[in-house]
């Protein structure tokens, strides 16, 4: 319905097919969402429409002929470089024509490498700013989560935590419309001469807080239980602690802007 509106099922187009899959392409684009994922929905779909075509005889199209995401999609991941970030990103006055919102999102973005649709459906309970580690959880809170290994916490150090102080009730504003939200960041960006190349995006500050992490020789273990990624090897005990999370996070930390 949000992609081709409330409309009689014999009225939906191949217009309406190919624009439900470029919804998903760009989900995928963001790292909201995996290919698998958007072809088993996809698939879902099509078989529903074809058995309400041949239960109604409305010989409806086939508006996913040949529009399947196949396999992996490249996505571009090109990280910001460190000093980009500190001296342009968060110099003062950088994004100051952005709502409040977007620019605290992207704060919280640099320094914790959330996906900005983690950002956005964080609930109160998950924002824990008391006690001896200020931390967020990623938790499916009725919505599905992008991997099962993408459930952890995030201790909130520099620019990110500076910026949760200023939404401890978390973001209501895009709850649920990431998509938007990165639509806003990257067309300001994009004007304000904040995006080194078109691949450059908003997302690109999580493949640069993973660089970072590696620069700052943190276990490959702790790096995966940061960035939520899929791990292949087996796993024993507990994984990273709050503490040692926190350890490396704190090495790596940006210098929060002024104005927070």
């Amino acid at each position: 319905m949000k992609i081709a509106k409330d409309k009689p099922v014999n009225e939906i187009t191949e217009e309406d097919g190919i624009n439900y899959c470029e919804w998903w392409r760009g989900r995928i684009i963001a790292e909201e969402a995996e290919p698998k994922t958007a072809n088993k929905d996809i698939g879902q779909l099509n078989r529903m429409l074809k058995e309400v075509s041949i239960r109604r005889r409305l010989n409806l199209p086939d508006i996913f002929k040949g529009l399947r995401l196949k396999g992996e999609i490249e996505r571009p991941r090109v990280p910001y470089e460190t000093e980009f970030v500190q001296k342009r990103l968060l110099a003062k006055g950088a994004l100051d024509g952005l709502n409040e919102d977007a620019r605290l999102v992207l704060y919280v973005v640099a320094d914790t490498g959330l996906r900005p649709s983690e950002v956005v459906n964080l609930q109160e309970d998950a924002i824990i700013l008391k006690g001896p580690i200020p931390h967020v959880k990623i938790l499916p809170e009725g919505r599905r989560l992008k991997t099962a290994d993408s459930q952890r916490e995030i201790p909130l150090v520099g620019a990110a935590l500076a910026a949760m102080k200023r939404r401890p009730q978390g973001f209501p504003r895009y709850r649920d419309k990431s998509s938007n939200l990165s639509a806003t960041l990257n067309k300001y960006l994009q004007e304000n001469g904040l995006r080194p190349t078109k691949e450059h995006t908003v997302c690109s500050l999580r493949h640069s807080f993973k660089d970072r992490l590696i620069a700052a020789e943190a276990p490959d273990s702790l790096i995966d239980s940061l960035m939520g990624h899929k791990t292949y090897k087996p796993k024993y005990g507990k994984g990273p602690s709050l503490e040692l999370k926190l350890k490396y996070l704190q090495r790596i930390a940006f210098k929060a802007p002024a104005s927070l």
